[in-house]
């Protein structure tokens, strides 16, 4: 309900000022989740594929502030030793939808800025090893779960004609959400928006 308010009040102000819509992509630091905050022993693994992409939407309000709305994806595998059936493999799958404000400081075509919010993250396609190792692979239950976090980040942004290109780092600290634990994620990313 609260979003819903959010978006009908923006509307108006985002009608009256620049709208950028463009892609965002980049290379994650570190794992959707590790092994040792995920169940404490081996053999279960995870690895999260290098790399993040998706859409942007970057509101540019009055001075200097502005709002960006991503949808970003990352793919991660997973392995694990099952009792009756040797190494279980899956993939699963992140997206996350942070919702942040932003400052832009300076007027020039090169703006350093800063920006903080929200995120949300959905997981899915995750292995409960502490349910489900024993049994055999085709038995694997995909764990599903969203989880809140907060974002903080900072970059420049480059004002070339037309695009916008921001490259930037970006980080987010996910709560604790069972069995999921809490993480802290950081990511180099390159918007580039029209």
């Amino acid at each position: 309900m609260r979003f819903g308010l959010f978006c009908i009040l923006i509307v108006p102000t985002a009608a009256a000022q620049s709208v950028g819509v463009g892609i965002k992509g980049g290379v994650p630091f570190n794992d959707v989740f590790t092994a040792s905050g995920f169940i404490g022993t081996e053999p279960f693994r995870s690895s999260t594929q290098r790399f993040t992409v998706g859409p942007m939407l970057d509101v540019r309000l009055p001075i200097r502030l502005g709002i960006e709305f991503d949808a970003l994806y990352k793919r991660f595998d997973q392995t694990g030793g099952s009792i009756t059936s040797g190494t279980v493999a899956k993939t699963g799958s992140s997206w996350e939808f942070p919702l942040l404000g932003k400052y832009r400081f300076g007027s020039s075509a090169v703006k350093p800025y800063v920006e903080a919010g929200i995120s949300f993250n959905h997981l899915s396609g995750y292995l409960i090893p502490f349910r489900t190792l024993p049994s055999a692979p085709s038995d694997q239950p995909e764990g599903k779960t969203t989880r809140t976090g907060v974002v903080v980040g900072a970059g420049i942004e480059l004002k070339l004609s037309r695009m916008r290109i921001s490259p930037g780092i970006r980080f987010s600290h996910w709560g604790n959400n069972f069995p999921v634990p809490s993480t802290n994620a950081a990511d180099f990313l390159i918007g580039v928006s029209f």
